[in-house]
């Protein structure tokens, strides 16, 4: 886990504690619970960024080919 989604994780589960009134004993469920909540956000992401793309060459005939990066070369 990356620094970033630990402290996303970490943020998370302090809120569910807050929520439940701040109970002792329950950081493991609220880590795990909190895990499971943003795990659950980016699936949700990336089905609706797949979905988008899908639609997206359905209108356009795009094959999902690969579109290259612009030169980095001069213009000149």
């Amino acid at each position: 886990m990356t620094d970033r989604n630990e402290d996303r994780v970490r943020e998370r589960a302090y809120a569910i504690w807050e929520q439940e009134g701040r109970p002792d004993g329950e950081d493991l469920r609220h880590w795990n619970v909190a895990e499971t909540e943003l795990r659950d956000e980016a699936a949700k992401a990336n089905e609706q960024a797949r979905k988008q793309i899908e639609d997206t060459e359905a209108l356009t005939g795009a094959t999902g080919t690969p579109i290259p990066p612009p030169s980095m070369a001069s213009p000149d």
